[in-house]
């Protein structure tokens, strides 16, 4: 049996080394590409992460007069039963 050495000079191609060379340095390309499109993508969903949050606060201050408003039905509600519980006792029932 004849065993090829895979070190032999003979088989060892200028060419191999190229074609090796240009697949690295593709796979190396199309990775940071990717890399960059996520990075960009990232810095896109932070700029409207941002704008909402912003929206949400100020949904907060424009809604913050109608927890008011439900705070002064509960007081309006409590002196309301208060006035006729009171007028009970004046007519005696």
């Amino acid at each position: 049996m004849d065993y090829i050495l895979l070190a032999e000079p003979a088989l060892a191609t200028v060419k191999g080394w190229w074609v090796g060379i240009i697949i690295g340095v593709t796979i190396v390309a199309v990775v940071v590409f990717c890399v960059m499109t996520i990075i960009t993508q990232a810095h896109k969903i932070a700029g409207q992460a941002s704008l909402g949050s912003r929206g949400m606060l100020d949904a907060y201050a424009n809604t913050m007069a109608v927890w008011k408003l439900r705070d002064i039905n509960r007081s309006t509600s409590g002196i309301w039963r208060s006035a006729e519980d009171a007028r009970k006792v004046l007519e005696g029932k």
